[in-house]
This record gives C-alpha cells, sequence and structure tokens, in this order.
C-alpha cells in the first residue's frame, strides 16, 4: 500500500455512525446512520444533514442497520456518500484505506454484501473490517496505560494501588467487553487479540428496545407519543438510571408528593419557542418569593401581556409534562432482568458468566479480572456497579473481578480503529482492490477471520 494513502477509519454503529482519519484522538464526525423524513418541514435528511433539522416531532427514520446486522445498502450508500463528500472528510476514496467496525457473529452473506460495496461502488484503494468489541478493547488497553503512566508520576498510596491494578490488567492477555450498544449486548472473549466466536453471547436488549419500551408505557399512561422517537430517546438518556436498589426505590414511587423522590417532570418542546425539554423536579424548594409589586404597575404588566395574548396562564396551560416515576428505573431494568417483558434471555450479568463458562477454564480466571463495559446503552448511572455486585453473587468467590468502564463508551470503538489503523501492523491485514478483483471474497474473509489488532 502506498505511503500517502489516506487511512478512514469508520464505526459503522446501529444508531450513529462515526467517521474520522487514523491517528486523530477523536472522529471528524458524529451522525445518525439513517435517513429521517419530517412531516413538518417536508425533508429527508440524511446523516449529518440531521443537525439542521428544526422540528423532531414525527421523525421518520429508515436506519442502514436493524438488529445490528447491515440490510438498508441504499440508505447506508447515501450516508457514507455524505460522510466522503465535501461537508464531512472531502476524500477520494480511490485513494484511501477503510477500517470499518462490523458487528459480532455477522453474517457471511452481509459480509460479501459490503466487500462489493466497499470494491465496486465506492472503489477503495484497500479495506479491513474488525469486531467493534475488539476496537474498543484496544482503546481500553490504551487507556489502561496511560492510567498506569500518570500513577507513576504521582507517587502516592492512592497512585501506587491504581499503578498496580493498571499495571495488572493491561498486561492481562484476556479480556471480557460488554458492549451494550443500540440493536443488542454482545459479550464477547478476547485471547490475545483475538475473539472467542465460540464463546461470544448476544442478549437482544439494546438501546433501540428501551426506548420503544419506554414509548408504550408513556403512551399508555399520559401522551400518544409512539411516533416521537427523538424525544423519547432524549427524555430516556437524561432522566432514566440503574437502580442499585430496585424493591426500596419502586415502595417509594407508591408515595405522592415530596416522599416520591424519583419523580420528575419533563416540559416537551413545542418547536416553536422552545427546541429541547425541560427537566423539573417537583420536589425541590421553590425560589424567594420576590417583593409584590404596586397595584398600578400590576395592571399596566397584566395589560401589556393581554395585548401581546400570552398571558401567564395561558403559557401553563399550553405546557405539556410527562410525570416520571418508576419509569426511570424499569426501563434500564430490562438489560438486567429481560424476562420483566416476557423475553426468555438471560440478563446481562448472565451472559456475562455464560461467555466466561464457554471457554476454557484456564481463561476464565483472567477474563473475570479484566472485563471491560462499553457501547451507548451502559452510559446510565450505576450500570457498572449493578454489574459489578451481580458479577459477585454469581462468581465464585475466589476469582476476583475487574471491571472497567470506558472514558466514553460511544467513541470508545472509533478510538480502537483509529489506534489500530495507524499501526505498522495495519497494511498487512488489508485487502487491496487488485487483490479483491482477482480472489474475491474468499480473500477477505481468510484475512479478516484472525481479526488480531495487537
Amino acid at each position: 500500500m502506498p505511503k500517502q494513502t489516506v487511512r478512514i477509519v469508520i464505526d459503522n454503529g446501529g444508531s450513529t455512525c462515526k467517521v474520522g482519519f487514523a491517528g486523530q484522538p477523536d472522529p471528524v464526525r458524529l451522525m445518525t446512520n439513517g435517513q429521517a423524513k419530517s412531516k413538518s418541514e417536508h425533508k429527508v435528511f440524511v446523516a449529518d444533514q440531521f443537525d439542521s433539522c428544526n422540528d423532531f416531532s414525527a421523525l421518520q427514520y429508515r436506519l442502514s442497520l436493524e438488529r445490528g446486522c447491515l440490510v438498508n445498502w441504499d440508505t447506508q450508500a447515501e450516508v457514507w456518500a455524505r460522510a466522503f463528500g465535501p461537508d464531512v472528510l472531502r476524500i477520494n476514496p480511490s485513494e484511501c484505506s477503510l477500517l470499518l467496525s462490523e458487528t459480532p457473529l455477522c453474517p457471511t452473506a452481509i459480509q460479501d454484501t459490503l466487500d462489493e460495496m466497499v470494491f465496486e461502488h465506492f472503489g477503495f484503494d484497500s479495506y479491513c473490517t474488525r469486531q467493534a468489541p475488539v476496537l474498543a478493547a484496544l482503546a481500553m488497553q490504551q487507556q489502561q496505560q496511560q492510567q498506569q503512566q500518570k500513577a507513576q508520576a504521582q507517587p502516592t498510596a492512592a497512585a501506587a494501588a491504581a499503578e498496580d491494578a493498571g499495571g495488572a490488567s493491561s498486561a492481562r492477555p484476556a479480556t471480557l467487553v460488554v458492549d451494550c450498544g443500540f440493536s443488542a449486548t454482545h459479550c464477547v472473549p478476547i485471547f490475545g487479540g483475538v475473539p472467542l466466536n465460540f464463546a461470544t453471547k448476544r442478549l437482544n436488549v439494546g438501546g433501540k428496545m428501551l426506548t420503544n419500551h419506554l414509548k408504550q408505557i408513556i403512551s399508555y399512561r399520559s401522551y400518544n407519543v409512539m411516533e416521537e422517537t427523538h424525544l423519547i430517546n432524549d427524555v430516556k438518556e437524561r432522566l432514566c438510571y440503574v437502580s442499585l436498589d430496585l424493591p426500596a426505590e419502586l415502595a417509594l414511587t407508591r408515595f405522592k408528593g415530596k416522599k416520591n423522590t424519583l419523580r420528575r417532570d419533563f416540559i416537551m418542546p413545542d418547536y416553536v419557542n422552545h427546541f429541547k425539554g425541560q427537566i423539573r423536579d417537583p420536589n425541590a424548594p421553590e425560589p424567594p418569593k420576590t417583593a409584590p409589586e404596586p397595584p398600578a404597575a400590576a395592571a399596566a404588566a397584566a395589560a401589556a401581556a393581554t395585548k401581546k395574548g400570552t398571558k401567564t396562564g395561558a403559557v401553563a396551560a399550553e405546557e405539556q409534562v410527562l410525570h416520571l416515576s418508576n419509569e426511570r428505573i424499569s426501563v434500564p431494568e430490562i438489560l438486567f432482568r429481560p424476562s420483566d417483558i416476557g423475553l426468555e434471555q438471560a440478563g446481562v450479568a448472565e451472559c456475562v458468566v455464560q461467555a466466561v463458562e464457554a471457554c476454557l477454564p484456564d481463561l476464565r480466571e483472567a477474563l473475570y479480572s479484566n472485563v471491560v463495559v462499553t457501547g451507548g446503552s451502559s452510559r446510565f448511572p450505576n450500570f457498572g456497579e449493578r454489574l459489578q455486585r451481580e458479577l459477585r453473587a454469581l462468581v465464585p468467590a475466589d476469582m476476583e473481578i475487574g471491571l472497567t468502564h470506558a472514558s466514553d463508551p460511544l467513541l470508545a470503538t472509533w478510538r480502537g480503529g483509529s489506534l489500530f489503523a495507524s499501526s505498522e501492523a495495519y497494511p498487512s491485514q488489508t485487502v487491496t482492490r487488485a487483490q479483491y478483483h482477482e480472489e474475491g471474497h474468499a480473500l477477505c474473509r481468510r484475512r479478516f477471520l484472525s481479526q488480531q489488532c495487537w
């Protein structure tokens, strides 16, 4: 591969597509991986065009991936065309090498069609794929090494403990990645930089299912929001959290008034004056009252408001408020108890144990001691602590549990891809356009089978 070839890294997620250049700490753009049609604006927004949308109500989405697999090829081609175009990366694919993340256990038919899109539709010079959890593990390895270096620069007791923990986990060749994504949650054991596909476990619960479940609950209890995907996703990300004591907090939600400390009010935007919802705590102390206005001033203000048609009472009556209480903890609880909604699958902690138990006994202790959590759905507050507690109850007492949360779970995969694509070993792992035209899909499957990144 020529030295002047530009290396492009794409983390092709189910909800967002992260694109950028190899060797950079962050992607150039994080954009929606699909299309959105606005009823009010009568426009179709593709990828980065979504940022210019003014009215997010009743958007109709067409995402590139369904259940983690690339199925809408025309939509994906449009998203990538926007990414490579003059508004984002400004590149010529024929002069570039592409590193692309893929979901674990991706069907071969989809991989073959992806080869055709990369080489025949866009005409890239060379190409390589890696599973998203493998790239996330590489990014976490660098994060642990940086923590170890900081600990060495600060020789205190706490820093020494952090140094021992960081050094121990970075030296271990075995890692278990828990990737809580948009479409599903994967538990992938990795040994020597290679994923163990025979032990990979999948839980069909991700950010999309949680958002849809919250839409159903709110539509049943208050407003019909089945078409307000963007709004309810915002509610989920800002108000929901993982409970550390579910029975006790559910008992609190049965109270009324200030005894219910979980209750929050979400004031929905009208997309005319307000474009983002506001959170209000009904139990918060009221602001101090100001001195009352003189009668003449109050009458003048009321008359002015009447002329403009903006009475305070009318504004308050126009507010649409969602009252959320037990919904804040019951929705993320599905990740740990899928049976709550009738899904006959194990929770995240049980999936981790099943993935480890499927490996050789000699690897199990090393895997339990180096569990890495990544993915957008792991950003719920208390997620890591809850997973640690549940694993401790399931794992034998003589085995240590080491759990590390990515500093930015949403970008961990892309950052790992940036590290791998800028390494010296990367060119030998790619397939060039000439090689593809000579040997076809079989060469891609053989060369990408190892999935090794370090």
